[in-house]
């Protein structure tokens, strides 16, 4: 049954953003998020996540991380884990099953790189980050920002995901890391979020070349992928045109000319306005899509078999 032309905004703002929160970020983020935002999000993200030298190293790994000799592969299973954590929200046992699965990861890596997982607030930022960026991003290209709803819902859904996430305790001993360092200076509000990211981006980090490296293997991933070749250095272009001031002053990346930066932040408010309010509203989220696809994938299969 049809939900209507345009449904998914007055549904989110029906609802009670201190009782549903988790559907109003499933509502703000599986339907008018697709394959390509996703995509977006984790190229424009990861070089906030490493502005700290040590975020670059674990990322680079000497030239052996993921994200540099596999960095399709990096990018999917971030996504898969996002979006996961988007349709199902903090309170469902696979959300919870992702997170324990992403603690492991870094309990990993810690082994051979102790201490670099002991700056808790490099994780608060991380959440900080993907709930409320977008919020500031529409604002720069002048859109409107989230609505009231959706900075409470925003709030209160990544204050319970944080509660999930483990950081390596100082008292490890190296080689045996110990994740059972709860996050526990997550902000009280949105607003709180908007500030701690602004205190943790001003910070004068310095520049790394495993960070500077780790940025250029993800918009390469991003270009390759969504891009044809020849037309590579527009998304480049879209990338750097996006950042914000912090990736681009520590990773030392280039900003566009001028007209370029308008171009692109003309062209992403057009795509997002045209999404919200001219286009049909999508009937179906995204993570469904992806299993209709697959179910589709497998009675080939089998017909083929």
């Amino acid at each position: 049954m049809s939900k209507g032309y345009k449904w998914i905004a007055a549904e989110r703002e029906s609802l009670d953003p201190y009782v549903d929160y988790e559907k109003i970020w499933k509502l703000s983020t599986c339907y008018y998020v697709n394959d390509f935002m996703m995509n977006f999000l984790y190229t424009t993200g990861f070089p906030h996540f490493i502005l700290p030298p040590h975020g670059g190293e674990v990322m680079y790994r000497s030239n052996t991380g993921k994200a540099i000799h596999h960095p399709d592969k990096r990018e999917s299973d971030t996504a898969k884990h996002f979006w996961r954590w988007f349709e199902l929200g903090p309170s469902d046992l696979a959300t919870q099953k992702s997170i324990k699965q992403v603690n492991a990861i870094h309990q990993g890596i810690a082994k051979k790189y102790p201490g670099r997982y002991t700056s808790l607030e490099d994780f608060t930022y991380t959440m900080c980050w993907i709930g409320a960026d977008m919020h500031r991003l529409r604002l720069r290209v002048g859109l409107s920002g989230y609505t009231e709803n959706q900075k409470i819902a925003t709030h209160l859904y990544w204050q319970e995901i944080a509660k999930l996430f483990r950081g390596e305790n100082r008292d490890s001993r190296p080689g045996t890391p110990v994740f059972d360092a709860p996050i526990s200076d997550f902000p009280s509000s949105f607003d709180g979020m908007l500030d701690y990211m602004d205190r943790y981006e001003a910070i004068d980090y310095p520049y790394t070349e495993a960070g500077a490296a780790t940025c250029e293997a993800i918009i390469d991933q991003f270009t390759h992928r969504w891009f044809p070749k020849g037309s590579r250095f527009l998304g480049r272009q879209m990338i750097l045109s996006l950042l914000d001031e912090p990736p681009h002053r520590v990773h030392r990346l280039p900003y566009p000319n001028v007209l370029i930066r308008k171009v692109m932040e003309f062209g992403f408010a057009a795509v997002i306005y045209t999404q919200e309010r001219i286009l049909p509203d999508p009937q179906i989220s995204t993570p469904e899509r992806h299993r209709r696809a697959e179910a589709r994938k497998k009675v080939r299969e089998v017909a083929v078999a």
